[in-house]
């Protein structure tokens, strides 16, 4: 049997993005990197709702070609990258890539 772990920046009174979506406010850092490293190495299936799926496909592709990429986001867009990837919706699940080709 497999596990589901959840992991989502939340504010202490429940809010996951300020009110224009923005992420600004979670705070990502060298105490939480070894945490976050550890949980990721045993994942081997993200599941994203559609806004969090766009929102990281728009971004992580970009981050394995960018010059100025620190190592660890070099280290995560490869684990992103690699990834089996489900994104629910209202209506339907789309796998592996269904939306806009991810």
């Amino acid at each position: 049997m497999r596990k589901v772990i959840s992991f989502m920046h939340v504010s202490l009174d429940g809010f996951t993005t300020g009110p224009n979506g923005e992420l600004e406010w979670a705070i990502v850092d060298e105490e939480l990197n070894p945490y976050v490293d550890g949980l990721f190495r045993n994942v081997d299936t993200a599941l994203y709702g559609r806004v969090t799926y766009l929102g990281m496909q728009s971004y992580w592709p970009t981050a394995l070609t960018d010059p100025e990429a620190s190592p660890r986001d070099l280290a995560h867009a490869r684990w992103v990258e690699n990834v089996s990837k489900s994104c629910f919706q209202k209506r339907s699940l789309v796998r592996n890539g269904r939306i806009h080709g991810w």
